[in-house]
């Protein structure tokens, strides 16, 4: 089967869940015999390798400038095609705001109006390439933010579309004023060109479902998976260590956790506690991290807290040794959570709120503790309950880590029903 997947790229400067689920899911469809192609937006997918053919469409710089400055989409072609080199998309990736809602509303409004949008020659390049060049059977969005692709795929292209649905809700939800009912009322018009959405959660789906105003059987649940196979498990910990794997940033939680990490530090038993911190970051979340220094520094645990800045996704399985378990904090949960996969799978269990795709996560895998999240003692009292634990820390990661293999693992489970959603949506597409 040929696979069009059409990915929002993040730069690869931090842990981008979606880009990270998308670049697997291509990876492994190709090792299966399948002709998967990634298609990135508005910038490159970090590690795409023989993705390198494809362009980026919507260039980042292209599709920003195509909102606010007045005629600048009827520029010459050669102007956008060198906005959209790798160097230079390269270079905004690097930039604050790339993954900053505020601000974005009417450019997230246009992107999903479509071909009324201010953005409509890019999705005129992007139908042309698909119909040209690709050729494919099936189109995969990546998540709602992209319907206002989608009627003219189905019409122009002829194939089913799908769209995975994973933690819209976060960026719509962090829009000023009324930018969240325009947008989730904008998607739900849109919805109706997809056949068939994919959330990555049953209760993301639940979540979803009247906001787009789907009906149950447009929905078809698909778990995110990890090569399981390929994951050794973790080297155990010397000293009691945290760890923390996701974009550095204070919205998903680092700075409670760190918070947590300094309570804990106080009481004789935990003196010794350490907090490990990796995933990246963008150029807006330096500056809370630099005020997460100085409060660290008065606190008296700096030298707890070892927080690496540049992401390197290779080096998530060095990272992952010497963890006494995981933890990211994110205040109301998300769609799934695809760092927690990271950890079970090495047999590093979980300390994650009760909220949100967490929930069925732990439900799933059996490796994650979870905490009231409205309960402010509640982070404190699960991390002590776990690290002291050294019985309950065994059963959290051998649960964890065999589940991930018998019900995540990307060939053996996630693809397979991926490609029983393909079918379902060919078959509602030609019915």
């Amino acid at each position: 089967m040929r696979i069009a997947m059409i990915t929002p790229g993040s730069g690869g400067q931090f842990y981008c869940e979606n880009c990270r689920r998308d670049l697997d899911l291509v990876q492994a469809l190709r090792r299966q015999g399948h002709d998967a192609v990634l298609l990135p937006m508005y910038l490159p997918v970090a590690e795409a390798g023989a993705d390198e053919g494809p362009p980026v469409f919507y260039g980042a710089l292209n599709v920003y400038l195509s909102q606010v400055v007045p005629g600048f989409r009827h520029l010459p072609p050669a102007w956008r095609d060198w906005l959209d080199a790798s160097a230079v998309l390269g270079w905004v990736s690097r930039r604050a705001g790339s993954v900053r809602a505020g601000g974005l509303g009417a450019l997230t409004l246009s992107v999903l109006r479509g071909e009324s949008g201010r953005q409509a020659g890019d999705l005129d390049r992007l139908v042309a390439w698909l119909r040209q060049e690709c050729r494919p059977e099936v189109v995969h969005l990546s998540n709602a933010l992209l319907l206002g692709l989608a009627g003219r795929i189905r019409a122009e292209v002829g194939v089913p579309v799908v769209c995975s649905l994973q933690d819209e809700d976060s960026w719509v939800e962090a829009m000023p004023g009324s930018w969240p009912a325009r947008l989730w009322d904008a998607m739900a018009v849109r919805a109706v060109d997809v056949d068939l959405f994919l959330p990555v959660s049953r209760s993301y789906g639940a979540a979803l479902a009247p906001r787009l105003r789907l009906a149950p059987e447009r929905l078809h649940a698909v778990w995110p998976g990890i090569d399981a196979g390929a994951c050794r498990p973790a080297a155990p910990p010397a000293a009691p260590r945290l760890g923390y794997y996701a974009r550095l940033a204070e919205a998903l939680g680092l700075g409670v956790l760190a918070e947590a990490l300094v309570a804990l530090r106080r009481r004789p038993a935990w003196r010794d506690l350490e907090l490990h911190a990796a995933g990246g970051c963008t150029a807006d979340d330096r500056a809370f991290l630099k005020a997460l220094r100085r409060r660290l520094e008065r606190d008296g645990a700096a030298s707890a807290v070892t927080i690496q800045e540049r992401f390197v996704a290779s080096e998530v399985a060095s990272f992952m040794d010497g963890l006494s378990l995981l933890c990211v904090p994110v205040p109301g949960g998300e769609a799934f959570g695809m760092f927690t996969l990271e950890a079970l799978a090495r047999g590093v269990p979980a300390v994650l709120p009760a909220a949100g795709g967490f929930v069925e996560v732990a439900e799933a895998t059996g490796g994650v503790e979870l905490y009231a999240p409205d309960d402010p003692g509640a982070l404190i009292a699960a991390l002590e309950r776990v690290l002291a634990d050294a019985a309950l820390r065994r059963r959290l990661a051998e649960a964890g880590r065999a589940r991930v293999q018998s019900r995540f693992d990307l060939q053996n489970c996630t693809v397979p029903a991926l490609l029983a959603a393909y079918t379902a949506a060919g078959a509602r597409s030609s019915s």
